[in-house]
């Protein structure tokens, strides 16, 4: 039997190592304010098991450019064989800058203009376009070159956080499924329609509900094909699954395939599938450091102020449900401090009084020139970079190394 791909993560130690064999290849690095690291040798792990996991060969999976947009990491993706999935026309232009095929880039913007789609008709034939309203779907009557899927909101909990969770009745993706009837009608009655897309929402709680909202979609897909054979030749079953950025090992697909299987028994043999995986691919391929600049010893707890904040960490700054990092501090030569524990809250940059990393951490004694290090950056950061303060985007290494990397856990 062939063994299961290992889903390797850094920890801290190891993003320790790593970052003091960058200092000696290139000393100038440690002069920097800010960096950001990137391991394609993990992106390559996560790709590879997606493909382990769906067996099928008519399986496309794209990864979400919103995630990660760094020029070089999309350009890699598409040289391993893989697609992209664009929320936005210009994210659809970074995909042919990085040289996607058309047949593997999936367009997914609820607000696509109608320039935009004569373009894509036009000069993109073969692209994957998801329409996510019926007034969309008027506009694309007009197309001839496109593969046309059909947004559908499965009204099913899916334990998302409030913010991430689309399938509810005031979200502003896809149809409901409360509409069956005028979706099929569009489906049988408009020539260029081939699939259905579904993706319920982000950082999912509930694999079941999952499943089940992927279910919902599939059976839609049953029936639309029952009454005109092979009608629907692709479903879209979006992305959304966790990220694991606490103490422990990352789950696996396995055993999501091994039960969508089972709701959905002949979704592989039946239809082409993709997939739009974000979070899941690159949250565990980069870390960032930032140097420590000053330390306030006036307050109580003391506060360190470092070099990303709120315009590298926009979820983590603003959002209602920041995600976790594990953060700790490093000496000047990027070795991991130790020492007697106090209390601090880290501050970033930015002129906004909200702007802190971490509150009530408690770290050994920081000094000036101390890196602080956070762990797990690689999905929705730089990516969102934030424009308050016009701050200069962080300095980005891209680098490949897999060897004696220690999973979490």
């Amino acid at each position: 039997m062939k063994k299961p791909i290992h889903l390797y993560r850094n920890n801290i130690e190891k993003c320790s190592q790593i970052l003091q064999n960058k200092f000696k290849e290139n000393p100038k690095l440690s002069g920097e304010k800010s960096l950001y690291f990137y391991n394609v040798s993990l992106l390559e792990n996560r790709l590879n098991h997606l493909r382990e996991v769906f067996t099928s060969n008519n399986v496309l999976h794209a990864a979400a450019i919103k995630t990660n947009n760094i020029p070089e990491v999309l350009s890699h993706i598409v040289n391993l064989g893989y697609g992209l999935e664009a929320a936005s026309f210009e994210e659809v232009l970074l995909a042919k800058t990085a040289g996607c095929p058309n047949e593997k880039i999936i367009f997914d913007s609820p607000v696509k203009t109608r320039k935009e789609i004569q373009t894509c008709d036009q000069e993109y034939p073969g692209m994957y376009l998801n329409a996510n309203c019926f007034a969309e779907l008027e506009r694309l009557k007009e197309t001839n070159n496109l593969n046309i899927g059909i947004r559908i909101n499965p009204l099913v909990d899916i334990k998302a956080p409030d913010i991430f969770n689309v399938s509810n009745n005031r979200s502003k993706f896809g149809i409901p499924i409360s509409e069956k009837k005028k979706i099929i009608f569009f489906a049988l009655n408009t020539n260029n329609i081939s699939g259905l897309h579904v993706h319920a929402g982000s950082e999912i709680g509930n694999i079941k509900g999952h499943i089940e909202a992927i279910g919902v979609v599939y059976d839609l897909a049953k029936e639309i094909n029952h009454v005109q054979k092979d009608k629907i030749r692709f479903i879209d079953i979006g992305g959304g699954f966790p990220a694991n950025t606490k103490k422990g090992k990352q789950e696996g697909l396995d055993t999501f395939v091994k039960e969508l299987i089972n709701r959905c028994p002949s979704i592989f043999n039946d239809f082409k599938i993709m997939t739009e995986y974000g979070r899941f691919i690159h949250t565990h391929n980069s870390f960032v450091v930032s140097q420590v600049e000053y330390v306030l010893d006036h307050t109580d707890p003391n506060i360190i102020l470092t070099h990303v904040g709120g315009d590298l960490f926009v979820r983590e700054i603003y959002s209602s449900h920041p995600p976790f990092h594990e953060i700790s501090i490093l000496n000047e030569k990027g070795q991991v401090k130790e020492g007697k524990q106090q209390e601090y809250d880290i501050g970033g940059p930015l002129c906004f009084t909200g702007d802190f990393l971490k509150k009530n951490i408690s770290l050994p004694k920081v000094e000036e020139k101390d890196l602080v290090i956070i762990a797990d950056t690689g999905s929705n950061s730089i990516s969102m970079w934030s424009g308050h303060c016009s701050r200069e985007k962080i300095k980005v290494i891209i680098f490949s190394e897999i060897n004696n990397i220690n999973q979490t856990g």
